[in-house]
């Protein structure tokens, strides 16, 4: 994305397109840290929850579908250097789903907007690096406990159904935006709306692009 000079007096803002079941994400989590970080004086970031699997698209753990994803596994952990537990890819009972796990990152959303992305750093943390089970409501449970928030009402807000409705919202929502890979980092500087960047980048990448933005429209 080429980021145009802009008025330095517009809203600026970040959409973060990802999914509690994606690698990539995994991999990405410390670098759009770091950025939120740098950045939180100058944009305002959120998050939609992508769909990377669900519906007719979710996959069990089969032979073949794992060593698929073992691949792409071993890809991330040489590009990002984070760890990966393997163990999980022999469990045959997994289904490969986005839906649940991004039904458990809405809950915390609702119950607590400042927890969102932590909710879903430890999501992706817990699957991709401690082996758990992604659509077990237990594994929803600790991370909520962990992160203080009320467990019962965690657990009914987690099974409404408009709970449900919102998750399948953001699927739609990140398809409207165009996005169509994960990570994917939305830009708008409150005029104008483009995607950023698509895929794993660097810290040093990113932070390049919205520094020269920001030094243009005189804001670094």
């Amino acid at each position: 994305m080429s980021l145009e000079v802009k008025r330095p007096d517009t809203k600026h803002s970040i959409i973060y397109v990802a999914d509690p079941i994606c690698a990539w994400c995994y991999g990405f989590a410390p670098v759009f840290e770091k950025i939120r970080e740098k950045y939180s004086d100058k944009i305002d970031f959120t998050l939609v929850l992508g769909g990377l699997k669900y519906g007719s698209d979710t996959e069990v753990f089969s032979e073949g579908f794992t060593e698929t994803l073992k691949y792409l596994w071993k890809e991330v952990e040489r590009t990002s250097k984070r760890n990966f537990e393997y163990e999980i890819l022999k469990d045959r009972f997994i289904r490969y789903d986005s839906e649940p796990g991004s039904r458990a990152v809405i809950t915390a959303q609702r119950l607590n907007p400042s927890l969102t992305f932590s909710f879903l750093d430890k999501l992706l943390e817990s699957f991709h690096a401690k082996g758990k089970d992604p659509n077990d409501f237990q594994t929803y449970a600790e991370i909520a406990k962990e992160l203080s928030l009320p467990e019962d009402e965690f657990k009914e807000l987690y099974y409404r159904e408009e709970t449900l409705l919102e998750t399948r919202n953001d699927f739609n929502y990140g398809y409207i935006l165009g996005v169509s890979g994960f990570p994917c980092l939305v830009f708008s500087d409150g005029l104008d709306r483009g995607i950023l960047t698509k895929g794993y980048s660097s810290f040093e990448e990113v932070d390049g692009l919205l520094g020269d933005y920001f030094r243009s429209i005189g804001l670094y």
